[in-house]
């Protein structure tokens, strides 16, 4: 009995040197151009990687210090910024042949920056599509943003700062930002749920499908998704022109679907401390509204 207890703890040993001495043997940041002209292919911006990691107990590669640029027409600042990437990956296929299998990838507290111009363009709207190609690293493989397609997407504490492109006003702070997507194709419809903190105070909870990811104008993507907004500031959202008068509370609970040119609501929406005009004063009850917009 002692000799086969003997027998166990050696081989437990040489297997616990074996996965320290991995790490060690396998110089994962040899991936770093190729995930980085992958990545820029994809997504039509050029995108940077730091360091690479490999834990063999949690099958990942972590990246540090994660940029993606913005596009050229709203300046050079980054489009998203994050602390740091990472991908669960396949163990056999990277040990034995060196290949880099993603099965999820998990970007950590990065920072997001969306804005607008006075035509209603987006910043997000040329990802992937081919206005930018030129600030990608070129490649021999497909330019098309469809080879990509991965088990879990999950975007985990980040920061959404929405504002208008080339203006001085303060743009609006959506914070604890995470998103979740599985089945992710652009190709195709994929599951999806985001949930934020909003200005000042008030939470978000979307949940639906969306896709498949138009090309031309990611903006255009169409989706359907449940909405429940909770205690909203109207001003501090930003949803609203504080030059209106409008301000209040409101929550919202329904459905919100777009086909990429036309979107409809249908829902329940409930007003507190509303005010429709700039010397108007809050309404001292609260307002219920059903309605299909």
């Amino acid at each position: 009995m002692k000799r086969i207890l003997k027998i166990a703890g050696i081989a437990i040993a040489i297997l616990l040197v074996i996965l320290i001495a991995i790490p060690f043997l396998i110089n994962v940041n040899s991936f770093r151009p190729r995930i980085e002209a992958a990545a820029s292919e994809a997504l039509g911006r050029q995108v940077k990687v730091g360091n690479l990691s490999l834990s063999i107990l949690s099958g990942s590669v972590t990246a540090d210090n994660i940029s993606i640029a913005e596009d050229p027409a709203f300046g050079t600042t980054p489009f998203v910024t994050a602390r740091s990437l990472k991908v669960g990956v396949e163990l056999l296929p990277l040990i034995t042949s060196k290949q880099l299998h993603a099965t999820d990838i998990t970007l950590e507290q990065p920072e997001i920056t969306l804005l607008k111009t006075a035509a209603g363009k987006w910043n997000f709207s040329s990802l992937g599509g081919t206005a930018t190609k030129s600030s990608a690293p070129s490649s021999s493989g497909s330019s098309t943003p469809g080879n990509l397609s991965v088990a879990k997407l999950s975007v985990s504490d980040g920061k959404l700062i929405v504002g208008n492109a080339n203006s001085k006003a303060k743009p609006h702070v959506y914070d604890k930002v995470n998103i979740t997507v599985t089945n992710f194709s652009p190709t195709s419809q994929f599951p999806f749920r985001l949930t934020a903190n909003l200005p000042a105070g008030g939470s978000a909870d979307i949940t639906g499908q969306a896709g498949p990811i138009n090309a031309a104008d990611a903006a255009k993507t169409p989706f359907e998704a449940k909405v429940k907004v909770n205690n909203m500031d109207i001003v501090a959202s930003g949803f609203i022109d504080p030059a209106s008068g409008i301000a209040g509370l409101a929550n919202f609970d329904g459905t919100l679907n777009s086909n990429g040119s036309m979107a409809k609501a249908v829902g329940t929406f409930t007003g507190n401390k509303l005010q429709f005009s700039p010397k108007g004063s809050p309404a001292p009850k609260t307002v219920v509204v059903k309605h299909t917009v």
